[in-house]
């Protein structure tokens, strides 16, 4: 193995051990640390201390101020350590040309970590949202009651990191057995830190979300089933493997052969099951309820990195069926992601438009939105509205995650619980008033979200926008004679498009002027600590830095993965 080689596998390692490694080491203090000696437990004896023990979830037990705090400081630390070496892996992979991927064997298993342009750039998202949502959660746990079944800043802490690194392990899998695997194991985690708030809300949502989101792995293993028969089907030795990437080098072998009709039905179940997952409609409804019990730095995760780890499954799909279909019949996946992505747009629209909805639950309804976008961008197919696509997924992440957190303060800061903040009633009012600083952020991400300029959004969803009318022009002047309709069908959804996103616009705007600008409660202005308004200025930083400007070595790594995109 050459030194550079080794670097890369440090680095990687750097990326996703150290969520694991707390995880465990705080799971190993609990089981030192023992039963809470407050307990009122009158079992004695050596079996009873042990079982005790080894009863986490009975009651995690009473911290210390100190304990709360260094808990907090090290889920910060290690989100800051997996986010530097990220981006110090990207400054290395952007260094090379041609491109190469990073190869990360695992003797002990049959699989290996396997990190391209993508990968990498999925990476760079999830830790981004990570760090703020591990900043947010120093502070959430701070107000949040210890006491009980189910409750402790330990609990969260586990759930947290062992959530985050789930969600690493998805992008690096090259297996795709081991990408269902971890897909699944995000589902797990997640559902269990929606039910933290430990309302019966939060476990109806929880258990909603668990049957809804493992009906759609069970179709997404059902498509990499089918993969599997259509591979081990065929004659040719180099198709009978699961690593996607020697897969994508080979595939294009079945153009001639009949197992390309379990290819065509390995992608729909995909793209049916790990849609669920991605928050596309119908099965969307499993969003709401979701991100609107989750505790917001859990919102923020959910919304800004969970769905878009689904979305990297999808992609995975797409690339093996277009270069296994060739150029020729790639209509038919464009017909499909666009449908798919315009049904979810629309299908946001009535719900962010109605006002009686929760702040929450609106900004759930958002994410089906955005996920159409990218969806559609991703079915335009064009250089132009990949590139968009793929920074629409950053873009997303960052300003969601914005407003979740933003939102999340200031609910804590009026004293409205989750449960109390269903109501219309106890809605945060006069937010301005009370607020400035978390109330001027509310606004310009709430500007941000529906795509005004000069934000990140605007940027990416111009470039969709733009990439899908540079791709109707060119059908416009090479019609084909067996595809007629084809002009019509681009010309019809980009108007779709552009009045659905309209809409939504004046929709949320309506909301974010009722809790902003509406009559204040009485009471004195609220003091708002630097310290909680840190991560939000990081993440508003880089809605207008990426509103104005795409840094060459994000840009890079972005088109070096739609240069995957569109290898057939």
């Amino acid at each position: 193995m050459s030194t550079s080689s080794h670097v890369d596998n440090v680095l990687l390692a750097l990326v996703i051990l150290p969520t694991l490694a707390w995880t465990i080491g705080l799971l190993v203090w609990r089981l030192l640390r023992g039963s809470d000696p407050s307990s009122s437990s009158t079992r004695t004896g050596r079996i009873a201390s042990h079982l005790d023990r080894i009863a986490i979830l009975r009651r995690w037990g009473t911290i210390s101020p100190l304990e709360r705090n260094i808990f907090g400081g090290i889920s910060i630390l290690v989100a800051t350590i997996t986010l530097l070496s990220t981006i110090m892996l990207i400054f290395r992979f952007n260094t090379r040309s041609p491109a190469q991927a990073i190869q990360f064997p695992l003797p002990p298993l049959p699989i290996s970590l396997y990190a391209d342009a993508l990968s990498l750039y999925f990476l760079l998202v999830i830790n981004i949202i990570a760090l703020g949502a591990s900043w947010n959660a120093y502070f959430y746990l701070q107000k949040e009651p210890e006491a009980g079944f189910y409750r402790g800043p330990s609990l969260f802490h586990v759930l947290m990191n062992l959530f985050h690194f789930t969600m690493l392990l998805t992008p690096v899998m090259d297996n795709l057995i081991g990408l269902w695997i971890a897909i699944e194991s995000t589902t797990l985690v997640s559902a269990l830190l929606v039910a933290y708030p430990n309302t019966a809300r939060s476990w109806e949502a929880a258990w909603k979300y668990l049957i809804i989101t493992s009906t759609g792995i069970i179709l997404a293993f059902m498509g990499t089933v089918f993969l599997i028969h259509g591979m081990y089907a065929s004659n040719d030795p180099v198709l009978h493997t699961m690593n996607w990437s020697e897969l994508i080098q080979h595939i294009h072998l079945l153009q001639r052969n009949d197992s390309l009709d379990f290819v065509l039905l390995a992608f729909f179940f995909a793209l049916a099951g790990y849609g669920v997952k991605a928050g596309l409609a119908p099965m969307h409804t499993w969003l709401p309820d979701a991100h609107g019990e989750a505790a917001p730095p859990i919102s923020a995760l959910f919304s800004g990195v969970l769905i878009k780890a689904a979305f990297y499954a999808i992609l995975r799909f797409v690339m093996l069926t277009e270069k296994a279909l060739g150029n020729e019949h790639l209509w038919l996946i464009t017909y499909v992601l666009l449908g798919a992505g315009l049904f979810s747009l629309t299908m946001a629209v009535p719900f962010i438009l109605n006002r009686k909805n929760h702040f929450k639950r609106v900004l759930a309804y958002h994410s089906l939105e955005h996920m159409g976008i990218i969806l559609f961008g991703t079915g335009v197919g064009s250089a132009v509205a990949l590139f968009g696509a793929l920074l629409h997924v950053l873009n997303h992440a960052i300003t969601k995650a914005l407003m979740f957190l933003a939102y999340g303060n200031v609910l804590r800061k009026y004293n409205l619980s989750e449960e109390e903040g269903r109501s219309n009633i106890l809605e945060p009012a006069g937010v301005f008033y009370l607020m400035p600083v978390t109330g001027l952020l509310l606004a310009m991400g709430g500007l941000a979200l529906v795509g005004t300029p000069p934000f990140n959004i605007f940027l990416s969803l111009w470039m969709i926008l733009w990439g899908g009318v540079q791709r109707w022009l060119e059908v416009m002047h090479t019609q084909s004679a067996s595809r007629p309709l084809e002009p019509y069908i681009l010309g019809i959804s980009i108007l779709i498009f552009s009045l659905a996103t309209t809409l939504i616009y004046f929709g949320l705007v309506q909301h974010l002027a009722r809790i902003l600008l509406s009559h204040p409660p009485a009471r004195k202005r609220i003091q708002e600590k630097i310290t909680e308004l840190i991560p939000l200025l990081l993440l508003m930083g880089l809605t207008c830095v990426l509103g104005v400007i795409v840094l060459p070595p994000l840009s890079i790594l972005i088109q070096r993965s739609v240069d995957l995109l569109t290898l057939h």
